[in-house]
């Protein structure tokens, strides 16, 4: 049975989110194919390159809310 897999399949496959009863399917199906292979490959590296994103925020964004925050009376909340 000849079968297309979807982008959101390889997606899926990526990060090990698919049912099992379509894992091994798409699975073969992947390995049968270099493009299809080639694919899921870039999009483990990039699932790697986001995973190793800096999460914190710039410094001078720090402190430029800490000095609106210390600027800023409770009455102009209101």
């Amino acid at each position: 049975m000849i079968r297309n897999i979807t982008q959101n399949e390889l997606i899926l496959l990526a990060y090990n989110e698919l049912p099992p009863d379509q894992h091994k399917e798409v699975t073969d199906i992947v390995n049968g194919d270099s493009k299809l292979r080639q694919q899921l490959i870039n999009y483990v590296r990039q699932i790697g390159l986001l995973d190793t994103a800096i999460y914190k925020p710039n410094l001078t964004s720090i402190q430029i809310i800490k000095e609106e925050s210390c600027s800023s009376s409770p009455m102009e909340t209101i």
